[in-house]
């Protein structure tokens, strides 16, 4: 019989049987009708298969009637069971606004570690230009800036007159127009 017939007969559905008769579970052939190439199956061979594998097969001589599933069982409330020791229950609206604030606090967590580095970056280039400023005034370094404290006593000399323009390197000359500017790389 064609597999809709052999469906009809057995309880099992078409695209079952096909896919049994594509990989050689059951014996099929292919027979030419006015209608067109059907793929025809042993009954028996079917029966044989679904009882194989646990499916519900209609039995010859009985009515195939659509199979109810039984309602579901009704819950008492002291009849769930309690979670596992260590866990509790938690409303999933809760558990994804959970979610976003952590994913906020993971974002923000970031954006702390960019601005701290940031501000390393500021800091070296912030006393390379000291540096590089005392050494172009021919003035001694200043002194650090660290806890605010001077190591030691500096005397104050008099401006021995207008300093004498210094060639400059280019990459200086670049970073004195970055600083004046107050652009940053």
């Amino acid at each position: 019989m064609t597999l809709r017939e052999a469906s009809e007969a057995t309880g099992v559905p078409v695209s079952t049987l096909r896919n049994w008769a594509r990989k050689g579970r059951v014996a099929t052939a292919l027979e030419e009708s006015a209608e067109g190439t059907h793929r025809m199956v042993s009954l028996e061979a079917i029966r044989a298969r679904a009882r194989q594998l646990g499916h519900p097969v209609v039995e010859p001589g009985t009515t195939t009637t659509p199979v109810v599933p039984p309602p579901a069982p009704t819950v008492d409330v002291e009849e769930v069971a309690a979670p596992p020791p260590g866990t509790m229950l938690v409303p999933i609206d809760a558990w994804d606004k959970m979610l976003i604030q952590l994913g906020n606090l993971h974002q923000a967590g970031q954006q702390l570690a960019e601005a701290r580095e940031s501000a390393a970056r500021a800091e070296t280039e912030a006393e390379f230009l000291r540096e590089r400023l005392a050494e172009l005034r021919g003035t001694p370094d200043p002194p650090p800036q660290g806890d605010g404290r001077l190591l030691e006593e500096t005397p104050i000399t008099p401006d021995p007159g207008p300093a004498q323009p210094a060639k400059m390197p280019r990459f200086t000359a670049y970073l004195w127009r970055m600083a004046a500017s107050g652009r940053k790389r």
